[in-house]
């Protein structure tokens, strides 16, 4: 709730807590973006006229930033004039709610904007990460505008063995730090030119600038191996592998989780099918590779 009317916070946040939502309260619009750095919320519901960052600029970095594109926003303001409803519903909101409103039809809003957001299949139900058909989207609407850009298939080595020993629980957690990672790095490294897309289990998908897909790839897979060894005991994580049945039911040692980042940047490709198994060849040579050590990127500079 972003509001610099004390009044309206305290309203919104005790119908809203009555049914078990967690609020949080803002007044000022500067503050929100540094907020959503931390966390994100299932809904912003947001005043146009603050001080500092008004809501119509706030509406629309929220739209324009890849990590907070998908969140609903609600606007609630004293403006009522037509010309401002189409403003704001233009820059991305999802609602519109003229004060004073109704604290009932606020809670209704609310329920129907989260139910829909829950029930988009679009969105990987474990990291809220966009899934296949927004991937597809994705990189169809670069290629129409003729952009430079790669893609980069990102996928987990070990992590079923991971699963059977440590547990789903446990795999899950593994699964959510990727996401997390994906995110920050190409948030540090590519600014605002990204997208980061959940396929399923422990495969991704990161679109960049041709140019930066490289530095990007080298900081996620430096910190994926920094990082990775935490979600092991001492005693696995001093002997380097785990000890398990494969997928013929045969016992063998696992190594560490590493990632392999297959990147394909085409200049002349210019059909999806042909970008995706493209990639799925470069990661399966990747993962081949008798030389490699741990986590690992490479790029086919062919297409």
């Amino acid at each position: 709730m972003v509001d610099d009317d004390p009044n309206v916070g305290l309203l919104v946040s005790a119908v809203l807590k009555k049914h078990n939502y967690l609020v949080t309260t803002l007044s000022d619009g500067g503050a929100v973006m540094a907020s959503l750095r931390e966390s994100k919320p299932d809904i912003i519901l947001l005043d146009l006229r603050m001080p500092g960052v008004d809501g119509y600029a706030l509406c629309k970095s929220i739209r324009e930033a890849p990590d907070t594109r998908d969140i609903p926003i609600i606007i609630l303001s004293g403006v009522s004039e037509t010309e401002a409803k189409v403003d704001t519903i233009e820059l991305g909101a999802d609602d519109f709610i003229t004060k004073p409103f109704d604290v009932r039809e606020l809670r209704a809003r609310v329920n129907r904007i989260l139910k829909r957001k829950n029930a988009d299949t679009a969105l990987n139900p474990l990291t809220r990460l966009p899934g296949s058909p927004a991937i597809e989207e994705e990189v169809l609407r670069r290629l129409t505008e003729d952009e430079s850009f790669a893609f980069c298939y990102i996928d987990a080595d070990n992590f079923k063995a991971y699963n059977d020993v440590y547990g789903y629980a446990n795999g899950d957690e593994v699964i959510k730090r990727i996401a997390l990672l994906l995110i920050d790095k190409a948030k540090a490294v590519a600014e605002s030119d990204y997208f980061v897309g959940h396929v399923g289990g422990d495969d991704f998908v990161l679109i960049t600038s041709a140019e930066t897909c490289e530095p990007v790839a080298k900081a996620i897979t430096e910190e994926f191996d920094r990082v990775i060894p935490g979600f092991y005991n001492e005693a696995d994580r001093q002997r380097g592998f785990i000890t398990t049945m494969d997928r013929k039911n045969k016992t063998r040692d696992f190594p560490l989780m590493s990632l392999t980042v297959a990147i394909i940047a085409p200049k002349t490709q210019k059909h999806y099918a042909k970008i995706v198994e493209s990639a799925a060849e470069l990661k399966r040579y990747a993962k081949e590779l008798s030389s490699r050590h741990g986590s690992i990127f490479v790029r086919d500079r062919r297409i």
